[in-house]
């Protein structure tokens, strides 16, 4: 079992810092546009929350693409993209269940995030620790019915449950 993202939405304050640092480590640019992590403003519930790759047993996203360019990383078991097979179809971003994949603007490729590694840099950089490593993952069979969405139930209802993982 590998690595997830985890985001406690208590602590959330939409400062967008994760977007900007991610934009900037992948693309070498600070814009929303090209971030592999998006903060969703729900401004019914007067909350802000992380949304990232919930990196899907079953993986929708890969099931659908006609190429095969979204692969299952086999030493970190995290979803990538391998962008020489890739023709930005966006068949991917109609197919996630949580509305979490967009097309890069420039490359129409996926934007999906890798955790840069095992040290993500949106980790790293979130000043209020709304994000977070974690081994565990939520069970496939739990099925949420939230007004928002499921990303959002997920995140309201165990932001933070998980545990952990230090990221130096």
């Amino acid at each position: 079992m590998g690595l997830h993202l985890g985001a406690d939405p208590t602590r959330c304050s939409g400062c967008r810092y994760c977007e900007l640092w991610c934009s900037y480590k992948h693309e070498g640019v600070f814009s929303p546009y090209f971030s592999r992590i998006k903060v969703v403003k729900d401004d019914l519930e007067k909350i802000d929350f992380p949304l990232t790759c919930q990196d899907c047993e079953d993986a929708p996203c890969a099931k659908v693409c006609p190429t095969g360019a979204i692969q299952r990383d086999e030493s970190t078991g995290v979803l990538k993209v391998i962008e020489d097979l890739c023709i930005g179809c966006g068949n991917c971003v109609s197919a996630c269940p949580y509305g979490y994949l967009s097309l890069n603007p420039r490359s129409l490729k996926p934007l999906l995030c890798d955790l840069c590694g095992g040290v993500p840099e949106c980790v790293k950089r979130c000043p209020t620790n709304a994000l977070f490593l974690t081994k565990e993952r939520l069970p496939t069979e739990y099925e949420m019915k939230d007004r928002f969405g499921k990303a959002h139930a997920i995140a309201m209802l165990f932001g933070g449950k998980y545990k952990r993982v230090k990221v130096v």
